[in-house]
């Protein structure tokens, strides 16, 4: 065989989502579905872990195993499959609903529709069925669709969630980012299809968004409760959040695909990273004192502190806005009087439950975002 001079560039290999109703878990991901073209930045491949083994056995005479004794299944395996993509208008929601598994919105009127994700003593997060009917998108699951440059050699995951996802707002790059890693728990050869061609079917893979808005990294309103002063005003210069929701395959079918997926087992950690500027409001002066916070004051555990961010003017009301509210505990508070915009500090952060005489109180978690998207069009 003579070589082939052909060689392919990361254009030419795309990764397409669909949403699909619980209750289709166990359903293959189709040939002919309309995949949704995600925007992403660098193509990753999936990568397979298999139940495998290998060892010396007693009638070896050798000391290197023989390749009768290894042993590899597709059976009992789970995928996963990283990615980051610029955060769009219209793609942002169903992202953070389906690593969270939550989402709430008045569907019954016209754009803007108000999407809610939240962790709050009134509204806790629960763990999904993921074999149930899917409500306003949750539980939320999709079928990925990954599309290579020749015919025949296209790929299918079949059922797959979000593992993590982190969205940073970084002001020096002007965009917020999300990235992150898909895992699904279907590896049999019908569940997780090879030598596939989507490229030629009639449903033909379309862009998430074919006039796409980009989620810009400001905020109008960025406060942030400092030594016992409640919402001060700051400068920030990157925020981000991730969020891990340890989720696992259940059991094994005929197949030896997963029959469920366990979801917050033991919980669902959201941590995140916060840089601002060492300025007048923010410092390590008394009541403005970042830094005690975090030593705490009179207690052994430190204090938390309530986070503000938002785009618009806080009340969610066109296409676009947005509001974060978190309750953050520090694991550290550093300063870089190095940095070339001026001193800046960071603190990394996860997000708690408040509490009020022991008892669950108020808001861990809470986004809200205005878009032309109802659940019914993921």
């Amino acid at each position: 065989m003579a070589v082939s001079g052909k060689v392919y560039s990361k254009s030419d290999f795309s990764v397409g989502i669909i949403n699909k109703n619980a209750t289709a878990f166990e359903t293959a991901a189709a040939n002919d579905a309309a995949y949704e073209l995600l925007p992403v930045i660098n193509v990753s491949a999936p990568v397979l872990n298999l139940v495998e083994s290998g060892e010396i056995r007693s009638n070896n005479a050798g000391m290197v195993e023989l390749d009768i004794d290894q042993f590899r299944t597709t059976k009992g395996g789970f995928i996963t499959m990283d990615f980051e993509v610029p955060a769009e208008r219209d793609l942002i929601v169903r992202m953070l609903a389906n690593v969270l598994q939550d989402h709430t919105c008045d569907e019954s009127g016209s754009a803007p529709f108000i999407h809610t994700i939240q962790s709050t003593s009134g509204a806790a997060l629960a763990r999904p069925d993921f074999t149930g009917s899917s409500t306003t998108g949750i539980p939320s699951v999709f079928d990925i669709g990954l599309y290579y440059p020749e015919s025949a050699q296209d790929k299918m995951i079949t059922s797959a969630v979000l593992q993590s996802l982190t969205m940073n707002f970084d002001m020096a790059d002007g965009r917020c980012l999300l990235s992150g890693t898909f895992y699904s728990g279907m590896t049999s050869s019908s569940k997780f299809l090879v030598e596939q061609t989507l490229s030629a079917n009639s449903a033909a893979p379309t862009l998430s968004s074919t006039s796409p808005t980009q989620i810009e990294s400001y905020f109008n309103v960025k406060k942030l409760d400092v030594d016992g002063t409640s919402l001060a005003d700051m400068v920030i210069t990157a925020v981000s959040f991730t969020f891990e929701n340890n989720v696992a395959r259940v059991g094994r079918d005929s197949s030896g695909d997963a029959e469920a997926y366990a979801f917050g087992i033991p919980s669902v950690n959201i941590t995140g990273e916060i840089s601002l500027m060492y300025d007048g409001n923010v410092n390590f002066a008394a009541t403005k004192n970042i830094l005690q916070d975090f030593l705490g004051s009179g207690d052994t555990r430190g204090a938390t502190a309530t986070l503000k961010l938002q785009q618009g003017d806080g009340t969610v009301s066109t296409a676009g806005e947005m509001n974060i509210e978190c309750e953050i505990y520090s694991t550290a508070v550093n300063l870089d009087p190095n940095a070339d915009t001026g001193a800046v500090i960071t603190i990394p952060f996860k997000v708690v439950q408040p509490t009020s005489s022991g008892a669950a109180s108020g808001t861990a978690f809470k986004f809200e975002y205005a878009d032309s998207t109802p659940s019914t069009g993921w």
